[in-house]
């Protein structure tokens, strides 16, 4: 963060400390807010296992990653710059056409005009959107609705309205009340079944427990049917499951999730099925484990969620990762309709606009935002109604999911 600081320093000194007539207020401003910085990031970091942070607190936060990421942003036209002095350098001492070490055929090696000015304008931008997302944006929730024609459904079966809610990520939510007018975001839509994609937590069971009482209040006609997602194992507290303390505390964790979401009124599904019956019409609800490309984890295990499925009711998967839509999901020998996915969070900045949609997520996953199909077979991703890392919202707004199936 030192080295950052340092580096655009040369620029914002230039640019705007050296513009004013006061030589000792904006130096001591900026590397006041430096030293700010460095220790808000390092109690971060310290007790990253304390208890959801008060709104305030995780606002604070936000901003100050959204300065450090926007110098460093910054920096990238310097060092576009320091390379073109560079290479001039490299050339003078090739071809010997210089008379000093700073100059080039008479023309000073120094900072170009418009490459200073376009990273403090750049980062200026980007730390006022990235802000705005912060004080705005993560609780500027956004309904979607949504139709989903399958080509499996009977045409016997009336529409089915399900709303999905993903990756709360309550151990940075920040705000109790926030969460209570989601909730009444979602109970106003009266819906026959309510899905919750995982990611409940960041990294430990009890982050929800402030919240417990808020999620009972959700109402559906029948039922609320709830996953693991990645964060919700524990995964990443540096737990060593390879030695008998670690997956004693590891064991302890999960057993503790499950309890949870039977609190809530949840009905957890791990690798397994069940049958819902809605005015005489059947329809197979699956939920699996999450399962992710790369490296994230793989306790998901379709075959076993899929045993005993009548293939002639429809199907809705629940699954965390969408990339296990292509991976696994659509070769499956048995028929699946719909995936219901989140965890991308639309990387919670991008643009949408209409039907127009773009995001940084696209370029780590195929499916990222929305309704996706591909034959018989289909995918919603939702973006996510918290958040994680960057306290924030840019474009891609928290999400509550209404989709009608008809």
């Amino acid at each position: 963060m030192l080295c950052v600081d340092a580096y655009f320093w040369q620029a914002f000194r230039v640019n705007v400390a050296n513009r004013t007539k006061s030589y000792f207020l904006i130096p001591t401003i900026y590397w006041g807010l430096t030293i700010v910085s460095i220790a808000v990031t390092f109690y971060g970091f310290k007790n990253f296992q304390q208890p959801s942070s008060s709104t305030l607190v995780t606002s604070i936060r936000g901003i100050v990653f959204a300065l450090f990421f926007c110098k460093f942003i910054g920096v990238i036209p310097l060092v576009v710059d320091d390379l073109i002095r560079l290479a001039k350098l490299i050339y003078q001492l090739l071809t010997g056409l210089f008379s000093s070490p700073t100059e080039f055929k008479g023309i000073p090696i120094s900072r170009l005009e418009f490459l200073k000015r376009a990273a403090i304008l750049f980062a200026g931008i980007l730390f006022s959107t990235l802000s705005w997302g912060v004080l705005f944006g993560r609780y500027n929730f956004k309904k979607h609705l949504v139709k989903v024609k399958l080509p499996r459904w009977p045409k016997s079966y009336p529409t089915l309205k399900v709303v999905q809610l993903s990756d709360l990520h309550l151990g940075g939510f920040g705000s109790v009340k926030k969460l209570e007018e989601a909730i009444e975001l979602v109970n106003q839509e009266n819906a026959d079944l309510v899905f919750f994609t995982g990611d409940l937590v960041n990294n430990f069971y009890w982050e929800a427990e402030p919240y417990v009482n808020t999620l009972k209040k959700i109402k559906s006609k029948h039922g609320i049917y709830s996953i693991l997602g990645n964060h919700d194992y524990s995964d990443y507290t540096g737990i060593n499951k390879s030695t008998i303390e670690g997956k004693k505390q590891w064991d302890e964790h999960f057993n503790n999730m499950v309890n949870v979401h039977k609190e809530i009124g949840f009905n957890l599904l791990l690798n397994q099925n069940q049958t819902v019956t809605i005015d005489g019409n059947t329809i197979n609800i699956v939920g699996v484990e999450n399962w992710g490309n790369g490296n994230f984890s793989k306790y998901g295990d379709l075959n076993k969620a899929m045993e005993n499925v009548d293939d002639s009711f429809p199907t809705l998967l629940l699954s965390h990762d969408p990339s296990h839509w292509e991976a696994k999901v659509q070769n499956h020998p048995k028929k699946i309709d719909l995936q219901f996915s989140g965890h991308t969070h639309g990387m919670q900045f991008g643009i949408e606009i209409g039907k127009f949609k773009w995001s940084p997520a696209k370029w780590k996953y195929k499916q990222w935002a929305g309704l996706y199909s591909n034959q018989e077979h289909q995918i919603y991703v939702n973006r996510g109604l918290g958040h994680l890392g960057y306290p924030g919202r840019v474009g891609i707004l928290p999400e509550i999911a209404v989709l009608e199936i008809s």
